[in-house]
């Protein structure tokens, strides 16, 4: 197993505990919430038979929404750490997304706001090409999406995890 194959798992594993908050702040608004099952790729050769079809599915006709996490914290366009762009998500996993997202919904790292792409908002985001620090030698395109364009909402409404 090459070591992108073991930082991609790591990061998919990473990734499942921002989806169950976002499909909890979701569901107490009144959504139907639907996440759909997932596995690992034994190596990169075999993503295909594991690709997701997306993060979770909201109501009866099931809108898509993408889930993801940064490693910082934010509550507001006033504070969010990266300038005036917003990266949505890599071109590649827009563009073969069946059924296209309704939106993008990034968390901040403390789960406490999330700031949220609008699908209906995309001919307003441009294609930047950019190295994925994430990974080793890697960088592919993403697409970017005015910070004026992106909705902040406060998620400090989830109750707190109480200890037993």
């Amino acid at each position: 197993m090459t070591d992108n194959h073991q930082r991609f798992l790591s990061h998919l594993r990473d990734s499942k505990s921002p989806v169950w908050v976002a499909a909890y702040w979701l569901n107490m608004r009144g959504h139907s919430v639907t996440i759909p099952p997932s596995s690992e790729a034994e190596s990169h050769a075999h993503w295909r038979a594991h690709a997701d079809r997306g993060d979770l599915f909201i109501d009866e006709d099931q809108k898509r929404i993408e889930v993801k996490c940064l490693s910082v914290n934010f509550t507001s366009p006033k504070d969010w750490p990266f300038g005036n762009n917003f990266i949505v998500c890599a071109k590649h996993s827009c563009r073969n997304a069946s059924p296209q997202p309704l939106a993008y919904m990034t968390l901040s790292q403390d789960s406490k706001t999330a700031a949220v792409a609008d699908v209906l908002d995309r001919n307003l985001w441009h294609v930047e090409k950019r190295i994925d620090r994430r990974y080793q030698n890697v960088s592919q395109e993403f697409y970017m999406a005015p910070l004026d364009t992106i909705k902040f909402l406060s998620l400090d409404s989830i109750p707190a995890r109480s200890t037993p």
